[in-house]
């Protein structure tokens, strides 16, 4: 009876165990399927893009992918990023962001390119956060807006967003629906993952991928001498009202290059392997001698 009496009072604390045994292999069924689909996001986003590596390396570049809790489209697409982390104990880190427009597609091969170099080094001299897909939606769109129509590049939160961001579209750019900046400053889903990107990573030095118009367009402190690129000529188009450059350097003193591909692609990778290593030394020379950054 007294044997009896212990398996019975043991019972419910047996089935305690057991369910919670059941609810941690569930939760981490559910951590590796949410990463299985990540991962298979990741792929399916970049594989539509020229590589020049072997395809492999896709499935090793995003087993590395990651997704912050408040990186989503307006759709819900997942906004991932890739970490290169770099040993080197003068390391900055550098933010990339490619496709804020979806439809400059030239964006999507560079930053595949250099995703596959990254993991092809064994260190890197800088530490690197790529975001290969910022605009999702405009992406699967074909659209340079999000699914709200909203330019992203002119809804960042910059001080004059309020007095100048709409006057701005409505005079200057004709209230051209590609240019819309929203209905306030920061208003989009997607401009709060980048801002918590900014926040939490604090970068030394961003890059914006974008395309076609055949530049390098630089906001940042004046260069003694720009670095000879020859696939693009260095030429200042300015900042506006809610746009990245505006917002980082203007206000916040972080150097931003906007790269803006063309149409046609260079034949092999070497312009792009030029690009990446002419930023890498970029931030650590040109920048480092022109403004202290913390």
């Amino acid at each position: 009876m007294r044997t009896f009496l212990k398996t019975y009072v043991q019972l419910p604390k047996m089935r305690h165990n057991f369910f919670l045994l059941v609810l941690f292999n569930c939760l981490a069924c559910s951590t590796s399927f949410a990463a299985l689909t990540l991962r298979q996001s990741c792929i399916n986003s970049l594989k539509i893009y020229k590589s020049y590596f072997k395809e492999e390396m896709l499935d090793k570049i995003c087993s590395q992918s990651v997704q912050r809790e408040e990186c989503k489209s307006t759709d819900g697409a997942p906004i991932y990023h890739i970490d290169y982390t770099s040993s080197k104990p003068d390391a900055k880190k550098i933010l990339v962001m490619s496709l804020i427009h979806g439809d400059e597609k030239q964006a999507g091969e560079l930053v595949r390119y250099w995703l596959e170099r990254l993991s092809s080094l064994n260190d890197a001299r800088n530490s690197w956060r790529i975001i290969p897909i910022a605009n999702p939606d405009g992406v699967k769109n074909d659209t340079r807006t999000n699914a709200n129509g909203v330019d992203l590049n002119r809804n960042f939160p910059t001080a004059d967003w309020g007095s100048d961001a709409v006057k701005f579209w409505e005079k200057d750019a004709k209230k051209a629906p590609r240019r819309f900046p929203g209905k306030s400053a920061g208003s989009e889903i997607e401009i709060k993952c980048y801002l918590g990107h900014l926040e939490v990573y604090k970068p030394d030095f961003v890059v914006s991928i974008h395309g076609p118009l055949h530049v390098l367009d630089f906001d940042g402190p004046k260069l003694k001498q720009k670095p000879k690129y020859e696939y693009l000529p260095w030429k200042t188009l300015g900042n506006y009202p809610g746009s990245l450059g505006r917002y980082l350097w203007v206000e916040k003193k972080i150097p931003v290059l906007t790269t803006e591909l063309t149409n046609s692609l260079p034949a092999t990778e070497k312009p792009f392997e030029q690009l990446q290593d002419l930023i890498g030394s970029l931030v650590k020379s040109e920048i480092k001698s022109s403004v202290n950054i913390k």
